[in-house]
């Protein structure tokens, strides 16, 4: 019997997806779950990142009554939890004495390079200067593993609570043209949108556009923080149970209504309920089309094969954004293949901790699985 673990570790919280496999020819059990953790800048994040992470994977363990040394290897991906540190690498150097120093064995452990190279803690070390930005942001690399296992050419884009990442997959290899320089990896896919700051919960309105347009002209946002948690809880495009789950709960509507009506600087003496969830409406909107644009730039670059490519959503929203990024492009919508409608057990949601998981599994027996036949663990 195999064990690996998928861990996706962001600003303050991690996803983990625990992958069992009793042979070959058998189909693996799986279970994930997301845990916050403890996040503050400053010296305190330096004595409480790490054993707050490996309490959490303790915890996780635990409760599937697993040992961290049944655990036959471990793979890791990342979002952006260097940032708190002078530099990315010292956050890696950080991670990587977290692993050495953990109950874990660290040579089971692989920390995952952009190109999907596994690195053991202390090969870490060795890593400095702008190398280290290949270690940042790679959580990409989980789904995008996932796409290159159902289809030889696609581009799949995976929309979080606070950031979207879109990638090719040419031949059943990742972005192949993108990774073609490792160091300079992360600048290309800020550069060229493959890597976007804005989700469905985190991302404040104001990070989405200056104002928001209505049929009188537009009300500029004000300086108050009024996040797309907000515009969810009007909308109801995520349910209540997975935002919380996701750490994003969703507030009452009528709280929903005064934070959306103060961010445009006004009240709910002076906008009738209707107007709100219009201007509610035309936020949501605005972010399904910047994110419907960037998604047909990277598909466009694609060239004449673009035509030929699926196009695969995964997140905890890529399936309802796109959809309405494409409301008036039937052609494209059409063409959506929607993990959620292709994975069981709401795998879709963790899908970065599971590709990491797969992946694992994989290299470890030396074998080959299909994503979508899994069962849950018992």
């Amino acid at each position: 019997m195999a064990y690996t673990l998928g861990i996706d570790l962001d600003i303050d919280q991690v996803k983990l997806c625990l992958m069992q496999l009793d042979g070959p020819q058998r189909v693996p059990y799986v279970d994930w779950l997301i845990f916050r953790v403890p996040f503050q800048f400053g010296p305190d994040y330096f004595c409480e990142f790490g054993p707050a992470l490996m309490e959490t994977i303790a915890h996780f363990l635990f409760v599937k009554k697993l040992g961290p040394q049944q655990i036959n290897r471990i793979y890791f991906v990342s979002g952006m939890p260097y940032s708190a540190f002078a530099s990315f690498e010292d956050g890696l150097h950080y991670t990587a004495n977290v692993f050495i120093q953990s109950l874990f064995d660290p040579e089971r452990v692989g920390v995952l390079r952009a190109d999907g190279k596994p690195f053991a803690p202390r090969e870490l070390l060795a890593v400095k200067g702008e190398n280290a930005t290949a270690f940042v942001g790679t959580q990409f690399y989980g789904s995008a593993y996932i796409a290159s296992r159902l289809s030889k050419n696609a581009v799949i884009v995976d929309v979080g609570t606070g950031s979207t990442h879109i990638t090719p997959i040419v031949k059943q290899r990742i972005d192949p043209d993108g990774r073609a320089k490792l160091p300079k990896y992360l600048r290309y896919r800020l550069f060229n949108q493959q890597m976007l700051h804005k989700g469905s919960l985190y991302t404040s309105v104001n990070q989405i556009c200056g104002g928001v347009k209505t049929k009188e002209g537009t009300y500029p946002f004000t300086p108050r923080v009024c996040r797309m948690v907000v515009i969810a809880s009007l909308l109801k495009y995520v349910h209540p149970e997975i935002a919380r789950e996701h750490d994003f709960p969703l507030i009452a509507e009528k709280d929903a209504q005064i934070l959306l009506a103060r961010a445009i600087g006004l009240d709910l003496k002076s906008l009738s309920a209707k107007e709100v969830y219009e201007i509610a409406m035309n936020i949501y909107n605005e972010l399904s089309d910047q994110l419907g644009e960037a998604f047909t730039q990277v598909l466009q670059r694609q060239g004449r094969g673009a035509s030929q490519m699926e196009l695969i959503t995964t997140g905890l929203s890529g399936k309802h954004i796109m959809e309405n990024a494409f409301r008036r492009d039937q052609g494209m919508r059409e063409r959506l293949i929607h993990l959620s409608d292709r994975l069981p057990h709401r795998l879709h949601e963790a899908s970065t901790a599971y590709g990491a998981a797969l992946y694992a599994m994989e290299r470890l027996m030396d074998t080959s699985l299909a994503p979508e036949r899994v069962e849950v663990m018992p």
